[in-house]
């Protein structure tokens, strides 16, 4: 690939690369607004939240217990 192949590689990639990520946000953004407004999903979420929080605090209490002090 000669130097100019790379450079213009370079300028076509990055801005790509940011647009995509810009509505990628968006979309996200507007799916997180639907979700909120359905009734069930912020309850269902904070208990799936809850319990992955609890499992994840289970096995770093674990973890901490096998190290040699």
């Amino acid at each position: 690939m000669t130097n100019l192949e790379r450079l213009i590689k370079a300028r076509v990639e990055a801005p790509t690369v940011t647009t995509i990520s810009v509505a990628t946000e968006r979309l996200a953004e507007e799916m997180a607004r639907e979700l909120l407004k359905d009734e069930t999903f912020p309850t269902e979420l904070h208990a799936l939240v809850s319990k992955h929080f609890g499992t994840t605090v289970q096995r770093l209490a674990k973890n901490g217990r096998r190290r040699p002090r």
